[in-house]
This record gives structure tokens, C-alpha cells and sequence, in this order.
């Protein structure tokens, strides 16, 4: 992630700034213990409205009488909730910092700098504290799962430990989700990880996984880390956005071609796109994703969420050779063939063209498979479930102080 010059000339500042708060922390803990004041609520650090944190939260507020207050760091995420009557505080503020001090419960979806820059470091002095998860842990691993972690000496497997958000419970979407992420957190309880009672973000696609498609092929492919695989995906993007077959395929059909970048990946620019091409916001994904007729992704989790919608799906992972050489997957590529596999730009414009991607005959057992595997509640209830567990977790826990 890149950061901003006057973000890195404050950090010394706002590291001083919270450490004046978790001093103050001890001073509150009968406030926490009390349980009356707000939960707080962030994800993706802060930067946008989604996945499983902005679920939960709006749940919460429309559904029940738990105040909550919502961790943004984008001035338009802020307004935008201000305006529905949500109660929002800015990440790293002086009333968030305030706020954490007397929270009894804390959720989040990627980690702990969701809630504050400098959480970690109130980790002995806070709430209940609930991790999500901004997505459906049956990808690409992470933490402990990574290639050659294995070969870790104790010294390194306990610096790494330190530096992986922390977290009371993690609830998670089934049992089989609960196998994929012992994997990533071998040194965590399999009682920290709370099956059947996650996923609070796919309601919204239950909802809706019944409505007739718009004439649209939405590309989400997810982030690289490393410099030259970024540089690569960029050039792969810019070799299909300008494809005449592909764009004279979208004419006649009337069919729309949407991309959808990383959060992490930056906003992209390609010049003037043809008419039938679009370049889309990640938080609009959410609101997009149910009006495609065909997910062309490679190794995100939204392919997981794709299940839900029975609709055709083609993975296109053009550089599996370097994407591996840092990442690993929960389940092989190879097992998952969830529909055509292409490997360049050439044989995804011609397996659109041709009308091949339409098919779903040969992966339809395997879609099967794994969508009874993965979501074994298919009713629009994950959110509500969600929502009930964390608050007894946290009756359990205000009694247990």
C-alpha cells in the first residue's frame, strides 16, 4: 500500500496522539464492562463501505435498537452514512480514540487498523473484539499458509505472530471454512473460529440471485503485490479494453464490458474505453456483481460468492507461475474448475466471442459441489445470525469481567 508524504510526516505525531489514549484506557474498563455504550464497526480500513463489516453494521442499525458507530477514513463514506442517520467518527480522530476507550465490542473485517491506525496496541485494554473477515476464506491463504512458512524458525513464526491481527473470535460461514483458516492461524484455538454464523455480506446476493441478468461481463481481478506483476496485470488490462473483436462483439450483442480493480490496485487509467466498456468503483461491486451474466476473475474470493448466483464463470489466471511464488490457495486452482480456464488475452476474447462462456454443462456438478460445501444456509438470514452470536458473545463476555 502506498502512503501519502503527509500521512508518513504525522504518523510520529498520531502514534504520539493514541498512545495518550492507551494510557487513559485502563481508567474506563468499568465503562466497557458495563456494555452501554456504542460498538464500533470498520473494514477495509476504513477507506470503503463493504463486505461483511458493512452488513453487519447496517443490520444493526436498521433492524435492532444496539447503538453502533461506523470507523470511516473517507469523507464520502461519511457523508453518505450521516445522511441515512448512522453515527460515524472519523479513523484516528480524537472522538473515535474517545470511543474506543469506552467500546465494549469492536468488529472488523480485515484487521485491527479497520478501527484505529494504532489498535494493536490497545489489544490489552479493549472490548470484545470480532473478526469477520471482508470475505469467504476458500482462496488464496494468507498468514501462516503462505509458501515456505513451513521452513519458519520458532523465532520468525512468533515475530509473524505478533505482526497478524488479533482477535477474540472469528466468526466464519461453515465448518469447512473453519478447516480452511486453521490452516492460516495454526497457533489459534479451533474455539476462536465460530462456524455457521459469518458471511453476513452474500445476503444480498441471495437476495437477488434470482433476478435476469443485465447483458454484462464483469472482470474483477485481485491485487498484486509485486511491482512487475502489477506492471503485467496493467498491460493485460489495457490489451483487452482495446481488443476490436471484443469490442465489436459487444456492439452486436449489446452486451456491456465492466472492470473492476483491487481496492489496493489504485485507480487505472485508460484513456477514452469504447462505449460498451466500463471501468467501475470496488464499492460498487456489491451492487454490480448480481446484474452480470458472466464473473471473469482469477484468484479472488469473490468467485466463492459468485457460486450463489449460477451463473457462467471464467477464470482467467494469466500468471499463475509468478502469482504462486508468494501465494498459495486453501483449495488447488485445478480442483476448483468452476468454468473455462483461459491463460491470455487471446483465448478469453475468443472463448466471449464464440458464445462458449455460456455453458455451464461441464462444471455444473462442480458448482454444485462447492456451493453446498460453502454456504450450507442459503436463506438471506447471515447477517441477523451474525448479528445474534456477537451480541451473546458479548453478554458472555461483560459477565465474565
Amino acid at each position: 500500500m502506498k502512503y501519502s508524504l503527509s500521512f508518513l510526516l504525522g504518523y510520529p505525531f498520531d502514534f504520539l496522539h493514541a498512545m495518550c489514549f492507551r494510557c487513559l484506557a485502563p481508567l474506563f474498563a468499568k465503562t466497557r464492562q458495563k456494555g452501554n455504550e456504542p460498538w464500533i464497526v470498520g473494514g477495509h480500513r476504513g477507506r470503503i463501505y463493504e463486505d461483511n463489516s458493512s452488513a453487519v453494521h447496517q443490520y444493526i442499525v436498521n433492524n435492532t435498537n444496539q447503538k453502533v458507530v461506523w470507523i470511516s477514513a473517507n469523507p464520502v463514506v461519511t457523508r453518505k452514512l450521516k445522511a441515512q442517520g448512522c453515527q460515524v467518527l472519523r479513523k484516528n480522530s480524537f472522538k473515535a480514540r474517545l470511543a474506543i476507550l469506552k467500546a465494549p465490542v469492536f468488529i472488523y473485517s480485515h484487521g485491527e487498523d479497520d478501527i484505529d491506525q494504532f489498535f494493536k496496541y490497545f489489544r490489552k485494554c479493549a472490548g470484545l473484539r470480532i473478526h469477520l473477515n471482508h470475505g469467504l476464506s476458500f482462496a488464496k491463504t494468507g498468514y501462516f499458509a503462505v509458501p515456505g512458512a513451513e521452513k519458519w524458525s520458532e523465532k520468525v513464526k512468533r515475530k509473524k505472530q505478533k505482526q497478524i491481527a488479533d482477535f477474540d473470535y472469528m466468526l466464519v460461514g461453515s465448518e469447512y471454512e473453519k478447516e480452511m483458516l486453521a490452516r492460516s492461524f495454526p497457533f489459534r484455538k479451533a474455539c476462536d473460529f465460530i462456524p455457521d454464523c459469518g458471511c453476513a455480506h452474500v445476503d444480498r446476493f441471495i437476495t437477488s440471485k434470482n433476478k435476469n441478468p443485465d447483458k454484462r461481463f464483469l472482470w474483477m481481478p485481485t491485487y498484486r503485490d509485486d511491482p512487475q506483476d502489477a506492471l503485467e496485470l496493467q498491460e493485460m488490462k489495457l490489451s483487452i479494453l482495446n481488443d476490436k473483436r471484443l469490442q465489436q462483439y459487444l456492439e452486436e450483442t449489446g452486451a456491456t464490458f465492466t472492470l473492476i480493480d483491487h481496492i489496493n490496485s489504485g485507480r487505472s487509467s485508460f484513456g477514452k474505453l469504447h462505449p460498451r466498456m466500463e471501468i467501475r468503483s470496488i464499492d460498487e461491486i456489491g451492487t454490480i456483481m448480481p446484474t452480470a451474466q458472466c464473473l471473469i476473475s482469477d484468484y479472488s474470493s469473490l468467485v466463492m460468492d459468485w457460486l450463489i448466483f449460477e451463473r457462467p464463470f471464467i477464470r482467467f489466471a494469466f500468471d499463475i507461475k509468478n502469482y504462486t511464488r508468494k501465494r498459495s490457495f486453501y483449495i488447488p486452482l485445478n480442483e476448483i474448475t468452476l468454468g473455462k480456464d483461459v491463460s491470455n488475452a487471446q483465448e478469453l476474447v475468443q472463448h466471449i466471442v464464440n458464445g462458449d462462456w455460456a455453458d455451464m454443462t461441464p462444471y455444473r456438478q462442480k458448482n454444485d459441489y462447492y456451493r453446498n460445501r460453502i454456504f450450507p444456509n442459503l436463506m438471506p438470514t447471515h447477517a441477523e445470525i451474525c448479528y445474534m452470536k456477537i451480541a451473546e458473545l458479548s453478554k458472555k463476555w461483560i459477565q465474565a469481567q
